[in-house]
């Protein structure tokens, strides 16, 4: 570590030179650790436990859950299409049907967007006609 100086000795240029060079060399090495233990995260290297919590959490999204779409003759009348990480289905309407739960949430997210969406147009809307224009 770093000579720590007292007032009465004079601080030359090799002192602070050397003081710099260990502080650098310190800096170095906790910066190469940083390095290797971001790399070792990066290419998968995983906990036993990380391991564990991963499968439970598929297992989990990978659950079978029981849905029923609406459908009636105009506009939702086709099934619909949902596809979650390169992995697709095709939910038939107005039938209950059992998906995966990672599909079901995909379904659920949507409407709550669409819910939404459809509160924040009412709003906007509102303000305009109440607006001078």
């Amino acid at each position: 570590m770093a000579k720590e100086m007292t007032k009465t000795e004079p601080i030359t240029l090799a002192d602070v030179t050397k003081q710099v060079e260990e502080m650098l060399a310190n800096a170095k090495a906790e910066a190469a650790k940083i390095v290797a233990d971001a790399k070792a995260s990066a290419g998968g290297v995983l906990t036993e436990e990380q391991k564990k919590a991963d499968e439970k959490e598929e297992a989990f999204y990978n659950e079978l859950v029981e849905v029923k779409l609406f459908k009636d003759n105009n506009k939702y009348k086709d099934d619909v299409f949902v596809a979650v990480n390169g992995e697709n289905c095709v939910i038939k309407r107005g039938e209950k049907v059992q998906i995966k739960r990672k599909f079901a949430e995909v379904l659920e997210n949507s409407d709550l967007q669409d819910y939404e969406t459809s509160k924040l147009i009412e709003k906007k809307s509102s303000e305009f006609s109440k607006s001078e224009f």
